[in-house]
């Protein structure tokens, strides 16, 4: 798998001919550089322009001592609900009134999250295994849904056919990449939170996130390891986990829900306080790789306007249908909403439930929240529906409110089944929560109504079928999009465009590329060019490939390319994306034609407050270029340096990469390789040791010769081990490279 990009590599050849040739060749300007014009200025103009509701949403967040990632999270949910794009009906036009994918065998067992709130990683791993086992057509037809009046929903005895780490997700999601995970993306990625003093603590080994922060690993053939290499559990001195009391050691999962957010350090009894840490090469796996991510509406709408709280605004019927589709289509979806709490909660002490919470039933085990002011602070897994769900189950909260209307998710939780505690070895289920089964057993599930004012966020994850998967996958992103701000920041010109260089490290076959939608209905025009030796970017290269794609829904997308393109090792190849929008003119109120810039974007950490992981993107020089009018190109840094000065000096916005992979597969069929010609061995008597009395010169492999940078004024790039074969090949040599040296500092 290819995990990271080398520098470009240039294709060996005869020192000689290299440097008569430069030195004979005149200089075709290409594609002007942004210090020809203003092109990275009006970017970051128009930019700045659509960034006042950011600021302005992170700044009242921080004023009011609310997380700031979570109220821009809010924000960029509410952008993507409101976009009025339609949404693509099933090919059957027809759907079930009730379906679930427990009957189906495509749904893993549930677990147990605690002693963390990592809630966000167990519903995106459940999310991803059912997905995985529809691809694989686990179960069988789901036509008895259509057959059979009286369907009831299975919720014990799921399978574990498929169990993957949700203690490798959570925990490198707060881990940024390493020379070996990412290669010259060293150092990019979000951190784990810090005290006010700069130190990490205990409680924050693992923690809070979101589904994007899963997402970013999946996409990046990242995080997805199998449970047994990466359990669930601490370790202990030798790295395993045993519970030994005359150790101190407890069941992981730690009980006691009285306990701070934080351990008391002192307390040997606390899970917390265990090592949770995992070694850097768990980052790596890949077992099944994600093809697509499905960023869906929700029911709930809520307003926009400003900064504050989200407000409800009604219901969507589209979007309950959006994420059916996605349950037939691909698999169980990820879902956030606001949840009685984020571990379980208003318990008895005796260890059960009361009849009635605020908006939680527990007798009937469903819930229904009604509230104006939305939010989300837990992630579950929505696997099946029922249209005819009784609205009057949700009569005994204490909000004697009634949804409008019949209708209900059925909803895997990570809190624990009798299931679960039995195949751990312990007698009982101590929380006994969620829906009993046939025998009485709690079993982990619950019902959510469809209006529901509080779901704000729905994912899906596609899974690459086995015909389907690649061998290598360059990229240069890999922060969380919800740490990112390409869905607000537009750019007024429709001609932006962005573009990602890579090299190839073998002989391969471009097969496809991915793309990143911030809208319903996206349109992204793409081309890949490959470069031949002489070629530089901006400006040269050959177009080898054109496609334009339309996707129904925002996320991540790959996309296979109708040929597929031959690439030599060492061949360097650019794929560019231009993804068209509307904004509206901040005077008129006019809609335009704009652009989506898909970049890596993150705010400063002076911006966010204390209290927050640092998310850091990393981008390099001659890996990712720009431009808005198809002329002038510039690369992220001159974008920064230009968007800074727009905002009068104050570094809010960092930019790094294009988000842009690039996925092959090894060449059958790889052209031919030159054969270097021989070099004659000079006969004359010497005391070498090659041969008695012979003479070899010293060979240079060209290679291995690393292609420098192009620089801002359009030079070509040259090898960088020109100098020590000149030495080799004497007097000539010399001569033609004076020659060059000259004619470049006339250029």
């Amino acid at each position: 798998m290819e995990r990271t990009l080398l520098k470009t590599r240039a294709a060996g050849r005869m020192l000689l001919a290299l440097l008569l040739a430069a030195s004979l060749a005149s200089w075709a300007p290409g594609r002007a550089w942004a210090a020809e014009s203003n092109g990275a200025a009006e970017l970051a103009g128009s930019l700045v322009d659509s960034s006042d509701g950011i600021e302005a949403v992170v700044r009242q967040a921080v004023a009011e001592g609310i997380d700031p990632v979570d109220a821009l999270n809010g924000y960029l949910r509410q952008a993507y609900n409101r976009d009025e794009g339609g949404i693509a009906p099933l090919a059957n036009e027809v759907l079930p009134s009730q379906y679930y994918l427990t009957n189906l065998g495509q749904v893993t067992s549930v677990k147990l999250q605690h002693p963390w709130g990592t809630c966000w990683a167990f519903g995106a791993v459940s999310a991803l295994e059912s997905a995985w086992l529809k691809a694989q057509g686990a179960g069988g037809s789901d036509s008895v849904f259509w057959n059979e009046a009286e369907v009831q929903p299975q919720l014990s005895n799921l399978t574990n056919a498929i169990d993957l780490s949700e203690h490798t997700v959570a925990w490198f999601a707060h881990q940024p990449q390493t020379q070996e995970s990412g290669g010259s993306q060293a150092g990019e990625g979000t951190g784990r939170p810090v005290a006010a003093d700069g130190t990490m603590t205990n409680g924050t080994q693992l923690g809070g996130g979101f589904t994007e922060l899963a997402e970013a690993q999946f996409t990046a053939w990242q995080g997805a390891a199998w449970e047994a290499d990466a359990p669930y559990t601490y370790r202990t001195e030798d790295g395993f986990y045993h519970p030994d009391a005359t150790k101190g050691d407890t069941p992981w999962w730690h009980f006691d829900r009285n306990n701070s957010e934080e351990p008391d350090p002192s307390d040997a009894t606390d899970a917390r306080n265990k090592d949770w840490s995992l070694d850097d090469s768990v980052r790596m796996g890949d077992v099944v790789k994600v093809q697509g991510v499905r960023s869906l509406p929700v029911p709930a709408k809520t307003t926009l306007g400003d900064a504050g709280p989200s407000i409800y605004d009604g219901y969507d019927e589209s979007a309950t249908e959006a994420i059916k589709q996605a349950l037939v289509e691909v698999g169980a979806v990820d879902i956030a909403y606001f949840s009685p709490g984020s571990h379980p909660s208003d318990i008895n002490p005796d260890g059960t439930y009361p009849p009635v919470g605020e908006y939680f039933n527990y007798e009937e085990w469903c819930q229904y929240d009604d509230r104006t002011a939305v939010s989300s602070n837990h992630e579950v897994t929505v696997v099946g529906w029922n249209d005819d769900y009784p609205a009057a189950n949700f009569k005994g909260t204490k909000q004697t409110a009634l949804p409008p209307g019949n209708g209900a998710w059925l909803v895997k939780n990570s809190w624990g089944s009798n299931d679960f505690f039995t195949a751990a070895g312990y007698s009982q289920d101590d929380l006994k929560w969620g829906l009993e089964d046939e025998n009485g057993n709690h079993t982990g599930f619950f019902w959510l109504s469809y209006y529901d004012h509080t779901i704000t966020s729905a994912t899906a994850y596609e899974v690459a079928k086995a015909d389907e998967d690649f061998a290598r996958n360059y990229q240069y992103d890999y922060v969380a999009t919800r740490q990112q701000l390409p869905a607000l920041l537009k750019a007024t010109s429709p001609e932006t465009e962005v573009a990602n260089v890579f090299t190839a490290q073998g002989d391969e076959l471009l097969r496809a590329v991915s793309a990143r939608t911030f809208a319903k209905n996206a349109t992204v025009n793409i081309k890949v060019y490959v470069l031949g030796e002489g070629d530089v970017w901006p400006g040269g290269g050959t177009l080898v490939a054109e496609q334009e794609e339309v996707f129904p829904f925002g996320g991540y997308h790959t996309v296979h390319l109708s040929e597929p393109v031959k690439l030599a090792q060492g061949q360097r190849f650019v794929v560019t994306e231009n993804e068209p929008t509307t904004y509206a003119d901040p005077v008129t109120g006019e809609l335009k034609a704009g652009a989506y810039l898909p970049i890596e974007t993150t705010l400063d950490d002076s911006l966010l407050g204390s209290g927050h992981g640092s998310t850091k993107v990393v981008a390099n020089d001659g890996e990712t270029y720009i431009t808005s009018d198809g002329k002038h190109w510039f690369t992220p840094a001159e974008l920064e340096k230009a968007t800074t000065e727009a905002l009068g000096g104050e570094a809010l916005y960092h930019y790094g990469n294009a988000m842009i992979k690039a996925f092959t597969d090894d060449d059958p069929n790889p052209a031919p390789k030159p054969v270097d010609p021989v070099v004659p061995v000079d006969p004359s008597p010497g005391d070498g040791p090659q041969q008695p009395g012979g003479f070899e010169p010293e060979r240079v492999d060209f290679g291995n010769a690393q292609a420098k940078p192009l620089s801002r004024t359009g030079d070509a790039a040259v090898p960088a081990a020109g100098a020590a074969a000149a030495l080799a090949l004497g007097a000539l040599a010399s001569v033609a490279l004076a020659a060059f040296a000259m004619r470049r500092r006339r250029a």
